[in-house]
């Protein structure tokens, strides 16, 4: 069976990485070799839980040499040399690239009839889309416009190189100049735009504007990406969820040793930790399902959500949505979505929620009667049959599922409750966790994920509250 390997070089792509590593895995690279060149904003803790999980094997840079180009060039030759005997293929890429077949369903279905040793893939330069600010989403599905097949950067190539058969040097990713791009078979989605504040932030030529204007290309629009989705998503799924029991023990190392440097970060005090608040009453929960002559459900065999009548149940088969209410006094309630029994999968995918847990984070607009996600900061559209939410009893088992969410909750959505919440819960719940964390203050979760770099996944972190 033919074995592959993706190679990366990486610097600072710590709210990225997740899903260029869960693309690249759901398309068939059998392995990734990944080097970090000495990140700052948690990267390495990334990969590190990732290859937990998956075949990544992740180095870091030479400090011995002075520039990160030279950094990298000898990385990319190590790779290569080191696979010279045990992988059938082999591709370098940077982490704004993104391998994509037409129609091959892998890595080893595109290259089991190539007539050569080396397969050339053309960019395809995606543009902004008119996105401003980060996206926790993929960039496989944030930035779906691109540039005409005609624009010159498109004649930049990557290469699957089978390593045994490679010559000195590497493959140049500028040796087809002189040619036509061509998609018809694969194209690298190159996202060297993505959103406008993400560019300025790592761009350091002299004239990033002119810089932007050359990358920020959306003159067609392409969703054939689309379909590797579902995959890297449930692989996403692995990965965030690993970061989040990571940060659980974090936090519980900190309230077992009461480490002042880091509450310090957190902007608390132990003496604030010391005394659980009195003045807060229990939160109340009202359970409900979604809809009245019919409720909504996960049709288990499709992932969709499905309106379901009494008689047409199949409970192997339909799985009913169940929405937990945080009783408030505000017009913004707190709410969290699961399915009434436990998923076989790691998450529920709702449209719009980016969070890849099997509980779903909600904000209730009670004055406006809409759904919003803490994370994305937009408005969810359910489509609830009848509009109509109905109250059920508060089961045992309801509650059961809830209960490590209304542990870590139970004194506020604050940092400080949330770490007297870590010290009380006696297991790592990824999932009640970063529901938790998605419904902290925006500044608050910002604070906490640089305490921890690397381990409170974007997709979990509460949107900045729009400017005034």
């Amino acid at each position: 069976m033919s074995k592959s390997a993706a190679i990366l070089f990486v610097h600072n792509e710590v709210d990225t990485i997740g899903w260029w590593l869960a693309h690249h895995a759901t398309i068939g690279f059998s392995t990734l070799i990944v080097c970090d060149d000495h990140s700052t904003d948690g990267t390495l803790t990334a990969l590190s839980n990732a290859a937990t999980l998956y075949d990544i094997r992740v180095q870091s840079a030479d400090t011995t040499l002075s520039t990160r180009l030279e950094r990298q060039t000898r990385f990319h030759e190590n790779a290569l040399a080191q696979g010279h005997d045990e992988f059938d293929w082999m591709m370098i890429l940077a982490a704004d690239e993104y391998l994509h077949f037409e129609t091959a369903r892998s890595v080893a279905e595109f290259t089991a009839n190539a007539p050569g040793t080396t397969i050339p893939v053309n960019w395809c330069l995606f543009g902004s889309s008119g996105r401003l600010t980060p996206s926790a989403f993929s960039p496989v599905e944030t930035f779906i416009r691109h540039g005409l097949l005609s624009l010159p950067d498109h004649r930049v190539v990557r290469h699957l190189v089978q390593p045994r058969s490679l010559d000195t040097g590497l493959p140049d990713p500028f040796s087809a100049l002189d040619k036509n791009a061509v998609w018809d078979e694969a194209r690298i989605l190159h996202f060297a735009a993505s959103d406008r504040e993400s560019f300025f932030k790592r761009d350091s030529s002299a004239t990033p504007e002119q810089a932007w204007k050359n990358f920020d290309r959306n003159d067609a629009e392409y969703d054939g990406a689309n379909r590797w989705l579902p995959g890297s998503r449930r692989i996403a799924s692995f990965l965030t969820q690993a970061s989040l029991t990571d940060l659980y023990w974090r936090l519980k190392a900190v309230m077992t040793h009461a480490d002042k440097s880091t509450l310090q970060k957190l902007g608390l005090t132990p003496d604030q930790l010391s005394v659980s608040s009195s003045s807060r009453s229990q939160p109340q929960f009202r359970f409900c399902t979604l809809g009245a002559t019919q409720r909504l459900m996960l049709d288990m065999q499709t992932g969709s959500l499905v309106p379901v009548g009494e008689t047409d149940t199949n409970f192997g088969r339909y799985n009913p949505l169940i929405m937990a209410l945080e009783v408030s006094d505000t017009d913004i309630w707190n709410a969290c979505l699961f399915v009434e029994n436990p998923l076989p999968g790691r998450y529920l995918s709702l449209a719009g929620s980016p969070t890849l847990l099997p509980m779903v984070p909600l904000h209730i607009k009670i004055a406006e009667n809409t759904v919003q996600s803490p994370v994305s900061g937009d408005d969810i559209h359910i489509a609830i049959p009848d509009h109509a939410l109905t109250e059920i009893d508060a089961t045992i088992s309801l509650y059961s599922r809830m209960t490590s969410f209304m542990v870590l909750t139970a004194e506020g959505h604050n940092l400080a409750g949330l770490l007297r919440g870590i010290e009380r819960l006696p297991a790592a719940d990824a999932s009640a966790l970063g529901c938790a964390v998605a419904m902290l203050p925006f500044e608050e979760a910002e604070r906490l994920s640089d305490a921890f770099p690397g381990v409170v996944p974007r997709n979990v972190r509460s949107a900045r509250p729009p400017q005034a």
